[in-house]
């Protein structure tokens, strides 16, 4: 599944390369992918004909497109979306749910298993209410991280799975970030003090970070807003790396599922 750095990365090259154009017509609309609000097919075909767009944001693992006049078109990917810029002859994906034209260029959506979900909503807050803290904002703090800790008795990596806490994370940097931090996946949330914390948030925005710098991981279906794969499954400690040797110990990363989620880690190093 597309987590925040490769969300964030399609959100880079779309705010830079789409902002100002408007639909000039939607092409195709699978109405089974609206799963957001009370549009069906037609009525969100409707509402987004002609209209110019003006922003791309995100929200944890949601791209929010805003328009001129007011509304936002609303994306997740789920586990297998594709979010890709074309010209609008080249030939079509199999799979493909949506496809905006904007003159020349067509914004094409395409998800083989459909676990991904478009809508339309008039204001933004239907999200901000149900997502947590944005982990590169400057609210996502040691402290901040450690007081949503109190109390939760959950393992820390199901609390860091949990987008009413924190938005955008996932099951690849979650691992990765308990690595760094040399936290067990099984530890108790509501345990770790506040020092322990800080270092936790620290290296949240660490693998964040690093990850938008190689434009994402790509394992199997991830790629950016041009087809091309992200960089950064080649700079991974443990994610995907199991019975391989730990970069500091040398030990072999193993895993243990969690809540039907595996979860990679040192047996040495994250005690």
């Amino acid at each position: 599944m597309p987590e925040l750095p490769e969300v964030e990365t399609i959100r880079q090259y779309l705010e830079t390369e789409m902002v100002g154009l408007s639909v000039t017509a939607v092409s195709h609309l699978d109405g089974r992918m609206i799963k957001l609000g009370d549009d069906d097919a037609d009525g969100l075909s409707r509402k987004l004909l002609h209209r110019q767009l003006i922003a791309v944001e995100r929200r944890g693992k949601y791209l929010l497109f805003g328009w001129r006049p007011r509304g936002y078109l609303i994306i997740h990917l789920g586990m297998t979306g594709r979010l890709t810029v074309h010209a609008r002859l080249d030939s079509r994906r199999a799979h493909t749910h949506m496809v905006l034209d904007f003159g020349e260029r067509q914004l094409r959506l395409s998800d083989p298993r459909r676990f991904g979900r478009i809508g339309w909503l008039q204001r933004r807050t239907w999200l901000d209410h149900r997502l947590g803290l944005e982990p590169l904002s400057q609210r996502f703090t040691g402290h901040t991280l450690w007081q949503c800790l109190q109390g939760r008795s959950q393992a820390i990596k199901s609390l860091l799975l949990n987008q009413s806490v924190i938005a955008g994370l996932g099951n690849i940097y979650a691992d990765e970030a308990l690595y760094l931090s040399r936290l067990h996946p099984l530890r108790r949330a509501g345990d770790l003090d506040l020092a322990t914390a800080a270092r936790l948030a620290r290296s949240v925005r660490k693998v964040l970070r690093q990850s938008l710098d190689h434009r994402g991981t790509s394992f199997s279906d991830y790629v950016d807003a041009l087809g091309q794969e992200g960089g950064n499954q080649d700079h991974l400690f443990v994610y995907g790396r199991q019975g391989q040797p730990c970069l500091r110990c040398q030990t072999a990363i193993v895993t243990v599922v969690l809540q039907g989620r595996t979860s990679h880690f040192c047996p040495t190093c994250q005690t």
